[in-house]
């Protein structure tokens, strides 16, 4: 049998963009929220889609254009080289700050 406690005004089933944009509008109007997410917050799109992808395209366009320096008189000594490990931290940093915004935002909100 449910309780007849009422405890939650408003569910939202996945802390993604849109998720935790629909929690905090709800929270803005004296609503109490509960978000259910599997995964870490940002979803999908934050943790393993749209922004490290991203971030990785970024990188390879830069890496390509570091190529095309030379015709346009920009020079620089030696080889470009990638330090895919330290690349791969700074990535994985990127989207834990993210994470850190999302969720200080839902606490204030």
């Amino acid at each position: 049998m449910v309780d007849a406690k009422k405890i939650f005004d408003y569910v939202v089933i996945g802390a993604g963009s849109g998720g935790i944009a629909s929690a905090r509008r709800a929270a803005q109007h004296g609503k109490k929220v509960a978000i259910i997410e599997n995964r870490r917050i940002g979803g999908t799109c934050v943790n393993v889609g749209c922004v490290p992808k991203k971030v990785m395209f970024n990188l390879a366009t830069f890496l390509e254009d570091t190529e095309l320096f030379k015709h346009y008189g920009v020079s620089y000594g030696g080889d470009v080289k990638l330090d895919f490990a330290k690349f791969k931290q700074a990535r994985d940093a990127y989207v834990t700050r993210l994470n850190g915004i999302y969720k200080k935002n839902l606490e204030g909100s």
